[in-house]
């Protein structure tokens, strides 16, 4: 609708609320002045007319009350309709033109003083009407040329000079009138067009105000990339849930702590925009599964909260593992494939608890102690969950100064020449004794790992064999040494692997480097250059428990790698299939140029087999347990006293 068009219906709106908000006071003051006229001068003649006059005027005022009355009680909306206007404009100019006939009919039987009586009342009615008709002008000026002009004109004609003295009076007084009612109207139009532009100032800014309340409230509680609940908007509505189910509403609800895995490496790969569409995708796959009463929310980087009524095991495993199925489907961005999957922790309120804070903690405890752990991706919490992660916890905070109490130490276990059983080299095992607790090395290098003190610690274990290797009167003796793909990632690696050759003047092919084939498996080309710098320095590079990862055999070529360790596994079962891979992996070495080492030997016809296999060096019980230091140095170079395979 345009400016102007709008304009004219306020104009006409707002005359038709002028003309009705003072319609009753005009009523009421027109009865009276007719009431008292007509009957203070009923006895000076036309007593019937005059009866007659009244009574009609009476019938019209009566209907212009009734259309008031009914003009009041009418919704906001139907008071402006043109209805209203047409029946108030007729009513009004009915009643000028009865003001206007009782001078024309009765003029002639008029007294002075009637005369007099009838001129000031017109007059004031005129005068009145210029004020409560300014609403429309058209109406006003008609209202007073209808009362003033036709006496104004008999009394020009009369024979008598003070009657036409007066109605030249009466058309000057007209003129006033008119040009009063054009002035008032104009006056009230402005009004109305201030009020218009006042009006659409404060709609403007209400609209403004009402854009920015949504702003501020998306931006507090939304998140700006998925457009979900944030924390603030979840933990909010997830409150009236707990309220809910206090005051016996609801039965309870779940709460699904969602992360997604390798999310890390689509940004670290693909940049963080791709990441943040990642995101958006996955974010529209969870809100596939938005049903009534359900809540979602972005928790904070790859994690998401889904919130849902139900608390039956069944079912909310089955939605949960709809949810992975869901999820795990290929994401197709710009010509892009991305798969990736999610690791789901579930907890149940009331069954694990009523305290939202500690129901989201302990779903994203049933998520943490599932990540990771293929093929499974759903998790319920349990309690044995909990008292893990607080060992774990301890453990960690534990293992921050196990090496300032001297807590750890190293262990080496001689590695033999397959067919002289001397030995060749040693491989440092790592040994952690708090107190007199013994804690395993798959328990506690998993957690310095994720800490990051793996880099410390392989630091000092760098270290101490490099000291060990110092002091073994046997030049032809090695010391293998175990080093996390975290160790690697640290930028100084290579600076401090050259310094402590040459503080402890190590000969760098003594010193073997042990990674497993998950190194490959991380495309980190830094890593890559890292051993191609090791080897070049001398320094021997073997691949741990092969077979059980990524193997692959271009790295073994493109690398050169020095040994490759068959993985006890497979020893365990030579007996069985493990034979084949045994033979295979020694057919590679052949081409590929490698030495192998086969780890976990614990039997002699386990040793009798891997010699007819033309195994290289073997490492096991059979031949020794973890020796400590001061063992190595008496044993460097010795023959374990084993008979040869016949």
């Amino acid at each position: 609708m345009s400016e102007k068009r709008e304009r004219q219906q306020l104009y006409r709106s707002e005359g038709i609320k002028l003309l009705y908000s003072n319609a009753l006071p005009g009523i009421i003051i027109t009865f009276i002045a007719a009431t008292m006229l007509t009957f203070t001068f009923i006895d000076n003649g036309q007593r019937d007319g005059k009866l007659l006059w009244w009574g009609t005027l009476c019938t019209v005022l009566v209907w212009r009350l009734i259309d008031t009355l009914l003009w009041q009680r009418c919704s906001d909306k139907r008071k402006h309709e043109r209805g209203f206007y047409l029946r108030f404009t007729v009513g009004c100019l009915l009643t000028a033109v009865l003001w206007s006939s009782y001078f024309c009919l009765f003029e002639r039987h008029f007294t002075v003083e009637e005369f007099t009586a009838t001129v000031v009342i017109l007059s004031a009615m005129v005068g009145g009407a210029a004020n409560v008709l300014s609403g429309n002008v058209i109406l006003a000026s008609l209202y007073t040329l209808i009362v003033l002009l036709p006496w104004s004109i008999i009394l020009i004609e009369s024979p008598l000079d003070y009657k036409r003295s007066l109605g030249f009076l009466g058309l000057f007084f007209t003129a006033t009138m008119i040009f009063s009612a054009i002035r008032s109207a104009t006056y009230i139009k402005q009004a109305i067009a201030l009020k218009y532009k006042n009006q659409r100032l404060v709609d403007r800014m209400e609209d403004t105000i009402r854009e920015r309340t949504q702003k501020i409230y998306e931006i507090s509680y939304k998140d700006a990339l998925t457009g979900l609940s944030n924390r603030v908007a979840f933990q909010t509505e997830a409150e009236e849930l707990i309220y809910q189910y206090k005051r016996g509403e609801i039965p309870g609800f779940s709460l699904f702590f969602i992360d997604l895995d390798g999310f890390k490496s689509i940004n670290d790969a693909l940049g963080h925009d791709v990441g943040d569409r990642v995101l958006l995708a996955f974010s529209n796959r969870l809100a596939a599964f938005q049903d009534n009463g359900t809540l979602l929310c972005r928790w904070g980087g790859d994690e998401f909260i889904y919130c849902t009524p139900q608390v039956d095991h069944g079912t909310l495993r089955n939605l949960a593992a709809q949810m992975v199925k869901s999820f795990s489907q290929p994401f197709y961005l710009r010509e892009q494939e991305i798969t990736l999957s999610a690791t789901i922790g579930i907890a149940i309120c009331p069954e694990h608890s009523t305290n939202l804070t500690r129901l989201i903690q302990i779903a994203d405890i049933a998520m943490y102690a599932l990540k990771g752990k293929q093929p499974e991706r759903v998790l319920f919490y349990n309690h044995q969950l909990e008292e893990n992660l607080r060992s774990k916890v301890l453990l960690q905070e534990a293992l921050n100064n196990a090496l300032a109490r001297h807590e750890l130490r190293l262990v080496f276990q001689p590695i033999v020449d397959a067919e002289t059983f001397a030995i060749r080299s040693f491989e440092a095992l790592l040994r952690w004794k708090r107190g007199t607790q013994i804690i395993e090395p798959s328990v506690f290098i998993p957690i310095a790992e994720r800490s990051g003190q793996i880099v410390n610690i392989g630091y000092w274990v760098l270290e101490e064999a490099c000291k060990t290797l110092a002091h073994v009167p046997n030049d032809d003796t090695s010391i293998a040494v175990n080093v996390s793909i975290v160790q690697f990632q640290d930028q100084q690696f290579v600076a401090k692997i050259s310094r402590l050759l040459e503080t402890y003047h190590i000969n760098p092919g003594r010193l073997h480097i042990e990674v497993t084939e998950s190194l490959f498996h991380s495309g980190q080309s830094d890593l890559t250059e890292k051993i191609i710098w090791l080897q070049r320095k001398g320094i021997k590079i073997s691949i741990d428990d092969f077979g059980t990862g990524y193997s692959s055999l271009s790295v073994i070529q493109n690398l050169n790698i020095d040994f490759v360790k068959i993985d006890r596994s497979f020893i365990q079962k030579i007996e069985d299939k493990g034979l084949a891979i045994v033979e295979a992996v020694m057919n590679m070495s052949h081409s590929l140029n490698f030495r192998i080492i086969a780890e976990g030997v614990e039997s002699e016809e386990q040793a009798r087999l891997l010699q007819r296999c033309g195994i290289h060096y073997m490492q096991g019980f059979l031949f020794s347990q973890p020796v400590e230091m001061v063992d190595v140095f008496r044993l460097a170079g010795k023959t374990i006293p084993l008979p040869q395979a016949s």
